[in-house]
């Protein structure tokens, strides 16, 4: 199923992500928004990184990849990716 959310976290920027779920898992996601992450061109990695993760720990591997790839963020967080996805599914932002 494709996923659509955008929110505004506490302690974050505004954060707005499409993703493929498939059985609780993220098969591909997108992550954009006002937040900043240095350096730029590693993020995919981790967007690229989160496919096949349970939504269930999107909080810490998002975490962990943003670590691994030595990324400083300022206004995004995995728990705050986490709460937006949640959000998402819950209000049932759900195309296709």
């Amino acid at each position: 199923m494709r996923l659509e959310g955008l929110g505004k976290p506490e302690g974050c920027k505004l954060i707005r992500f499409t993703a493929e779920v498939e059985q609780g898992r993220i098969r591909t996601i997108s992550i954009r928004g006002d937040f900043f992450a240095s350096p730029e061109e590693r993020f995919d990695r981790v967007e690229q990184g989160l496919s096949g993760t349970a939504v269930a720990d999107l909080a810490r591997t998002f975490d962990l990849l943003m670590r691994r790839e030595g990324i400083e963020a300022f206004g995004i967080n995995g728990a705050g990716l986490a709460g937006v996805v949640y959000a998402a599914l819950h209000e049932g932002h759900i195309h296709g």
